[in-house]
C-alpha cells in the first residue's frame, strides 16, 4: 500500500470493523490496490462479514466518532440498487468509498461467473454499457488485506484467481461474437452511410468487447471500464502494445472527416483479428 495516508486509513479500517458483525477482515480496493492512486484518488474499502453487514446506528456511531462528513447521501450506509450496501464520507478531505461484503454472496457471485454465466448485468457495478460479475472477481484478486480475522478472504482471493475453460468458452460465445457481429453488420452500414453518431455507438460497444476478451487472452478477469491500458500491459500477451496502439489510432481519427468512418472500422477490425489470433494461441 502507499505511504500516503496509510495510518489514517488503517485507523479508519479497524474502527469500521470493530461494528461489523463477524467480520472475517477488511480489503484495500480500487487505485489503491493496483498502485495507481495519485493525490485525488479516493480510498476503496472492502469490510467482509461471515453473516451480515452492520446496523445503520452502529456505522453512524463509529463514523460520526471519526469526524466523518457525509457525501453522496445523507445517510452513512447507502444501501440502494444497484450499488448494494455501502458508506461514502469525508474525513480530513479525503473521500472514502466503503462497501460491505457477505462471504457468502460474494462466493456466489463469483461461481456463477466462472460457470459461465457473463452476460452484462445492472448490478454492484451500474455501468452503461452493461456489467460482468468479472469485475467483482478482478476486484477481490486485486485487493490488499488490510486487517485479517479468519480465511473467509483469501477462499473468496483463490476462487477468484481461477480462470476455467467453461469460462472463457462463455467469454468467446458473448463477445466476441457480438463484436464480429458488429463489425460485420450495423458498424459497416454505419460507416457506409457516415453515421456518425450511430457509429460511435457501436464502436464503444466493440471496443469494450474486444478489450474484454484482450484480458482473457492472459486468464485474467476483465477488471471493469477504469486503467484498462495500465492493466492491460500488466498482462502476458505479446501483442497487447499493439493492439493498444490500434485502438489509440482509431480514437485518434476525427470521425467527422469524410470517409473517415470506412478507415476506422478497418482499424477495428486489424484489433479484432489481433485478438483472436491471441486467442488461439
Amino acid at each position: 500500500m502507499s505511504f500516503m495516508n496509510e495510518k489514517e486509513i488503517m485507523k479508519i479500517a479497524q474502527a469500521v470493523s470493530n461494528v461489523v458483525p463477524h467480520c472475517c477482515g477488511v480489503t484495500l480496493g480500487g487505485s489503491r490496490a493496483y498502485d495507481l492512486n495519485d493525490s485525488h484518488s479516493d480510498v476503496e474499502m472492502y469490510f467482509y462479514s461471515m453473516d451480515s453487514i452492520p446496523a445503520i446506528e452502529d456505522i453512524n456511531g463509529c463514523l460520526l466518532s471519526l469526524g466523518a462528513e457525509h457525501r453522496r447521501s445523507h445517510e452513512f450506509l447507502w444501501n440502494e440498487y444497484p450499488w448494494g450496501p455501502h458508506s461514502f464520507f469525508v474525513i480530513d478531505d479525503l473521500y472514502y468509498e466503503i462497501g460491505y461484503r457477505i462471504v457468502e454472496d460474494i462466493d456466489r457471485k463469483i461461481q456463477a461467473y466462472l460457470d459461465g454465466n457473463v452476460a452484462p448485468k445492472k448490478d454492484c457495478h451500474d455501468l452503461g454499457l452493461g456489467y460482468v460479475y468479472s469485475g467483482l472477481a478482478a476486484s477481490v484478486c486485486s485487493e490488499r488485506i488490510l486487517i485479517y480475522h479468519n480465511d473467509g478472504i483469501t477462499k473468496l482471493k483463490t476462487k477468484a484467481a481461477t480462470f476455467p475453460d467453461i469460462l472463457k468458452k462463455s467469454l468467446l460465445e458473448e463477445y466476441m461474437l457480438t463484436a464480429k457481429s458488429l463489425l460485420d453488420g450495423k458498424l459497416e452500414s454505419a460507416a457506409t452511410r457516415d453515421d456518425i453518431f450511430f457509429y460511435d455507438v457501436l464502436a464503444s460497444r466493440i471496443i469494450r468487447s474486444l478489450i474484454i476478451m484482450a484480458f482473457s487472452i492472459s486468464k485474467v478477469h476483465f477488471p471493469g471500464d477504469k486503467w484498462n491500458e495500465e492493466l492491460l500491459l500488466r498482462t502476458t500477451w505479446n501483442k497487447k502494445i499493439e493492439f493498444l496502439n490500434l485502438l489509440k489510432i482509431h480514437c485518434g481519427i476525427s470521425s467527422a472527416e469524410k470517409g473517415a468512418l470506412i478507415k476506422k472500422r478497418a482499424i477495428l477490425m486489424q484489433a479484432y483479428y489481433l485478438v483472436e489470433e491471441g486467442l488461439c494461441e
